[in-house]
């Protein structure tokens, strides 16, 4: 009875508390999987420099630890992978003060949660305000 009881608590221990997984993310339950209506979820424009911009994406892609495949400076893309998944973000600079940001899936298929790409926009507008200066 007391081996019993120590296993039936053990076994509640390991399904309250899941085991950490290793650096790769988790993929979110099937639930919060939903297929994105619209692609203007995924296109968004600054009132920030392009280079500003891209520094506010590289920023905001490393909070929500995202990991970074390949940046390219000149063309303001970034190619980045969340939850197995493969992004690319590309900047343009409509103006001196404004810029366009444009993420979405490498492979073209939009079934995946939309608050991946929610929580980059979020992060970019509560830092808009942030500016770079380069370090000599």
């Amino acid at each position: 009875m007391k081996y019993l009881a120590a296993t039936i608590f053990s076994l509640y221990i390991l399904a309250a508390f899941p085991l950490a997984s290793s650096a790769e993310n988790i993929i979110p339950a099937a639930s919060a999987i939903k297929t994105v209506p619209s692609s203007l979820d995924f296109a968004k424009s600054y009132k920030t420099t392009a280079e500003n911009l891209l520094y506010l994406l590289l920023s905001a892609i490393n909070e929500n630890n995202y990991s970074i495949e390949e940046i390219q400076f000149k063309t303001g893309s970034v190619l980045f992978k969340a939850y197995s998944k493969e992004f690319i973000a590309c900047i343009s600079a409509q103006d001196g003060y404004n810029s366009f940001i444009k993420i979405i899936p490498v492979d073209n298929n939009y079934n995946f949660s939309p608050i991946l790409i929610q929580k980059l926009h979020n992060y970019i507008e509560l830092n808009n305000k942030t500016s770079f200066q380069k370090i000599l």
